[in-house]
């Protein structure tokens, strides 16, 4: 399997993992989605957000659109604003990483960090990165659910790899 291959595989499993615990939070009520529960980002709802903001905002560095779009929650639609959030994410980064050739994964790109420091690192890096970052949130996130009584199926890599072979 290539790099790019690779990087194409992990992204539809980004997507098939983050779909999962949408589909197992989409169970609860939006107290318990919003419940103080001591994980990184307070609360299933907070984790839920971080996640795809993270996701909408690398998709922006990499695309170099400057727009970054974080979802509007509203009382009573709330899990339905975020799940618009993850079809939107997903959507674009489905349609970023078709576009790219295998040359393109070790170009280097030029960001700021949220600390306003410049870095520089190969976009395949950075790539790995974001699924990397979402599969340690969503093992959080699936922690809580587990909790609450809701917990997700399993999410490791290899269930997704045997379910589409």
């Amino acid at each position: 399997m290539s790099a790019l291959e690779q990087i194409r595989a992990l992204y539809e499993y980004n997507e098939w993992a983050n779909n999962h615990v949408l589909d197992a939070a989409s169970e609860l009520s939006e107290g318990e989605l919003g419940r103080e529960m001591g994980a990184s980002f307070g609360s299933l709802q907070g984790n839920l957000v971080h996640v795809v903001g993270a996701q909408v905002l690398w998709l922006a560095r990499w695309a170099q659109s400057g727009t970054v779009g974080m979802p509007r929650l509203q009382e009573g639609r709330v899990l339905e604003a975020i799940r618009d959030a993850y079809a939107k994410s997903h959507e674009g980064l489905r349609r970023f990483v078709k576009s790219l050739s295998a040359g393109d994964l070790t170009s280097v790109l030029s960001y700021t960090d949220s600390r306003g420091e410049r870095l520089e690192r190969p976009l395949g890096q950075l790539m790995q990165h974001v699924v990397n970052h979402g599969t340690h949130h969503r093992a959080e996130t699936a922690m809580l659910l587990t909790a609450l009584e809701k917990p997700p199926r399993q999410l490791d890599y290899l269930y997704f790899e045997l379910e589409r072979s």
